[in-house]
């Protein structure tokens, strides 16, 4: 019995797949990075702009992988908004790179098939030290240039974050300087031995604090949960 051989193109095709798993492999772990990275930055942004240490509020993995996931949703959307809003300077830009390119294509002289003929006319030792001085002019001008795209790639996350925290706390901001009676956010009360200690929105909370925007002193306080009710003041809307 003859066993069916695979053909050269199934050969090349399975090759391919350890080189796509790995490239996969590689941006999720990118992904997961920038995610975590966005999330950290847009939930301390966020208790920063109310004046709360972000340290006395940690978060699960899984909480800041989401955070950060809305962070680049909201940030994505803002920017699609902007660029929707100024469609007419986009379409200025797409005919000043289309000019650019025509004229970068468009032969003026002969000049690089003189220069080539010239450099191939000179000694072997001569190429060569052209050559090697060309590497090295290239390498010079490639690292600081690298450098920079990789720093701007870093840095790229957390101004994401940082904007969208930002952007969030105020959004927030607006809402409950409606008060409890209009705010679309539930108001609460904390009571200590059947005593209202405050009362106000919820901006965050852990296992051992609650972070409010106190509506009767119009800032935020950070509580100890220890012996503390929290009742809503009204249903939500």
């Amino acid at each position: 019995m003859s066993q069916d051989r695979p053909t050269p193109a199934a050969k090349e095709r399975l090759a391919q797949w350890p080189t796509l798993l790995s490239f996969l492999t590689a941006f999720v772990a990118t992904g997961t990075i920038a995610l975590h990275l966005i999330g950290v930055v847009r939930h301390r942004q966020y208790l920063r702009f109310w004046g709360i240490d972000a340290d006395l509020f940690p978060k699960s993995t899984d909480w800041i992988l989401i955070n950060g996931y809305y962070g680049i949703v909201d940030r994505f959307s803002v920017i699609l908004k902007t660029i929707i809003e100024n469609w007419h300077w986009l379409g200025v830009a797409s005919i000043l790179i289309g000019i650019y390119i025509f004229i970068l294509q468009t032969p003026a002289s002969n000049t690089p098939g003189k220069l080539k003929e010239w450099v191939l006319r000179r000694a072997e030792w001569q190429q060569r030290l052209a050559r090697y001085i060309f590497l090295t002019a290239m390498a010079v001008v490639m690292t600081p240039l690298t450098l920079i795209l990789l720093t701007a790639f870093m840095v790229i996350p957390a101004a994401l974050g940082e904007s969208g925290g930002t952007a969030s706390a105020e959004s927030m901001k607006i809402e409950l300087m409606k008060g409890c009676e209009l705010a679309k956010i539930a108001c609460i009360e904390l009571r200590k031995d059947e005593k209202v200690i405050s009362k106000g929105f919820v901006l965050d909370t852990s296992a051992s604090y609650v972070a409010i925007f106190d509506t009767q002193i119009q800032r935020s306080r950070v509580i100890p949960l220890e012996n503390i009710e929290l009742l809503a003041t009204r249903t939500l809307r």
